[in-house]
């Protein structure tokens, strides 16, 4: 933990700007544990004022009051500096450099960076295509979190639970992923679609091969 700390003193050090914006990681922590600025002021023996400006990115918090915030949300400094290094990174994923899984009929090309696919706030975005007759899902049973779809060429068929809706070009389609669900290509041409799922471990969409 101590080679960490000393690493980000350059961060914390005498109070100077920030270039990073610790608020925006504290502000949900607290958030996700129900507190109020209030009860957590009181607990890490600071005003309800510094805690709702270093919420707010308006001013850096020293290291001590840092780690006192820290020990009433019961986290430890290395997972909030490893957190932040995941969460502040910009990824651009280059259109030559997706990965793509691919079977018979289908294929998926990863959209978003390895970094976005961990964390609390998670998600998953995949180019989506489908060949004709082909269908990806479970009748039977769905996962967790909430998907989005925005579909770009062709139609196909959304079994959702009990109901079945048609999906075209143009259109976008969300739901929660718990109800078992199923896209299928009813059609002879080739269905694309831009999807995304959130948290990133809801579902395994790959099997074990990748090209």
């Amino acid at each position: 933990m101590l080679s960490i700390l000393k690493l980000k003193l350059t961060i914390l050090k005498n109070g100077e700007s920030m270039k990073t914006k610790l608020g925006a990681l504290l502000r949900p922590i607290r958030n996700s544990r129900h507190f109020t600025i209030k009860e957590v002021a009181a607990k890490a023996g600071i005003s309800s004022s510094l805690l709702s400006q270093i919420e707010r990115n308006r001013i850096s918090p020293s290291l001590d009051t840092l780690l006192h915030i820290l020990e009433v949300y019961g986290v430890g400094p290395d997972k909030f500096f490893k957190d932040y290094e995941t969460f502040s990174r910009v990824e651009i994923v280059r259109k030559d450099d997706r990965k793509i899984y691919q079977r018979k009929g289908f294929k998926y090309e990863t959209l978003c960076g390895e970094s976005q696919a961990k964390g609390n706030h998670s998600f998953n975005a995949f180019f989506l295509e489908l060949g004709p007759g082909q269908k990806r899902g479970d009748v039977t049973d769905g996962h967790l979190g909430r998907e989005l779809g925005i579909i770009v060429k062709g139609t196909a068929q959304l079994l959702y639970g009990q109901e079945t809706y048609e999906i075209n070009k143009g259109d976008s389609v969300s739901f929660f992923s718990q109800t078992p669900h199923v896209i299928q290509n009813l059609s002879d041409q080739i269905f694309q679609a831009y999807w995304v799922v959130t948290p990133a471990e809801g579902e395994d969409y790959f099997g074990d091969k990748t090209i």
